[in-house]
């Protein structure tokens, strides 16, 4: 954030809905710019993936089991949805302010992206609102496959058959080795506790893969995924396409259906001119500061007509440019204000 001290022109007149202020190189203005609203659309789902074992048809034979996954299959499930509303400067809204003579306004501060942060603020110290963008460093290292000793019969067997019941020698084999483990009957036994656990942690991590060779596995991942949307007018439109099958997947995909938005755009209107009589008081001269009066979108997004999640958002880009009054600024204490970084609206304003 930085703070500007500007000795602000004569009083400039604004119409409330209108933007052609053209900055011209070299000239002696100050610029910023009223927020643009976007919506970061999170939608949050889970796969859940069935694998079938090689040896799933020995399963019974060799481990006396039926409950055995014997066909691949995977399944999506949308979990929520949420909007998270954020805001940069835009570009096309510029409110340009000249620094000529004749006006007392001053102290503006600026957000470094050029939005309006507040007008005559406390000289307190103002910390830095940027994200750092370092993401905590991964200090876990890429799981290694564990690879199991290889016996002679396991070298030697062709068919799936045989090498089922190899497997099989093996899985009791690691079996009774947990147990001369836990009795205390095997040589070269570890010595403390740790060591132990360590040891049956191993063997129980090596008889589960093998065994899913027979049962198969399951595995669930949850992911997120994040659309960027800019409003800019009423409209229904599919954000991506959700199979149930497949999760986030393309269009072409013939089991997908879109995740469809629709959004209403309730922009503001300005108010008609007000026609003063000769003896009424003439009308409140504007000054060059603008602050905008946000509109309002209303969204529903949802899936093969299911509503998964509705509401209401100030957008900023829907608004019109509002003038304060030059009167604020002409008696012996300016005012203190704070514009909403996110809308352009004015937040407090007080006379200390």
């Amino acid at each position: 954030m930085k703070k500007v001290f500007i000795i602000l022109s004569c009083a400039l007149l604004y119409c409330a809905n209108t933007f052609a202020q053209v900055v011209q190189e070299n000239e002696l203005a100050l610029v910023y710019y009223f927020p643009q609203t976007l919506m970061d659309i999170d939608i949050t789902y889970s796969v859940e993936t069935e694998e079938a074992g090689p040896y799933s048809r020995y399963a019974e034979k060799y481990l006396g089991t039926t409950d055995v996954i014997t066909v691949n299959s995977q399944k999506a499930e949308i979990i929520s949805v949420s909007v998270r509303p954020r805001s940069k400067a835009d570009l096309s809204r510029p409110v340009k302010i000249n620094a000529e003579d004749g006006a007392n306004m001053q102290l503006l501060h600026i957000l470094d992206n050029g939005i309006l942060y507040g007008y005559n603020l406390p000289p307190t110290a103002l910390t830095s609102t940027e994200d750092a963008g370092v993401s905590p460093a991964n200090h876990n290292k890429p799981k290694q496959p564990i690879v199991l000793p290889l016996l002679e019969e396991q070298l030697k067997v062709s068919t799936p058959a045989q090498k089922a019941d190899a497997v099989a020698k093996l899985i009791y084999r690691i079996r009774e080795a947990k147990m001369y483990l836990l009795s205390g009957e095997i040589e070269n036994a570890p010595a403390d506790g740790d060591g132990l656990e360590i040891a049956l942690k191993e063997l129980n991590k090596q008889e589960k893969q093998l065994v899913q060779l027979f049962t198969g596995k399951r595995s669930k991942k949850t992911v997120v995924k994040t659309v960027q949307y800019v409003p800019t007018k009423s409209e229904e439109k599919p954000l991506l396409y959700f199979s149930l099958e497949n999760g986030i997947t393309a269009e072409e995909d013939a089991s997908a259906l879109p995740i469809m938005l629709n959004f209403i755009a309730r922009k503001q209107v300005p108010a008609p001119a007000i026609q003063t009589k000769k003896n009424d008081k003439k009308a409140p001269v504007p000054s060059p500061l603008l602050y905008n009066l946000p509109g309002t979108g209303i969204y529903t997004i949802s899936y093969d007509g299911v509503t998964l999640l509705e509401g209401t958002l100030p957008v900023a880009q829907f608004g019109i440019a509002v003038p304060l009054s030059k009167n604020l600024f002409s008696g012996s204490k300016l005012p203190t204000i704070y514009f909403n970084t996110e809308t352009g609206n004015i937040q407090t304003i007080c006379h200390e």
